[in-house]
């Protein structure tokens, strides 16, 4: 009797755990706003992630200019999984077309309120200047 009723309690652990779902990431981590790391940057200074209709995320990215940071407007953000099951999408993507140049952003998800954005500019304006990539960290404010 003792056998079975721990089997039971057994199985309903199993089924119980079974049913709650992890914390996962969701592309509504994304949203929020995300302040680069480094203060004296000369790229990228902040991300304004916000939720679009459905599912969709829109992203507004703010380059470093002065007397005030430049804003590059808004652009669709897309965001991935590692699988075709997975919902935990940490990475996302999106693509700025300018009329001098078209930067592609990556951005991946890290520890809590910290993200990492990757770039890569190609200049179509002819101006001889050196297509570049970059690197930077966010935190979210």
């Amino acid at each position: 009797m003792l056998k079975r009723s721990l089997a039971v309690a057994a199985v309903g652990t199993v089924l119980t755990l079974a049913s709650i779902s992890p914390s996962l990431a969701a592309p509504a981590d994304f949203i929020g706003t995300w302040e680069n790391t480094n203060s004296n940057t000369r790229g990228i200074t902040k991300l304004v992630v916000t939720k679009a209709s459905g599912d969709k995320l829109n992203i507004r990215a703010f380059g470093s200019c002065s007397p005030k940071d430049c804003d590059w407007g808004t652009a669709s953000l897309t965001t991935y999984g590692t699988s075709v099951q997975d919902k935990n999408h940490r990475s996302a993507t999106t693509n700025y077309n300018k009329s001098f140049a078209n930067t592609l952003l990556t951005i991946n998800l890290g520890s809590t309120n910290k993200l990492n954005l990757q770039s890569f500019t190609l200049f179509k304006d002819n101006s001889n200047r050196q297509n570049y990539t970059s690197i930077e960290a966010f935190r979210k404010r």
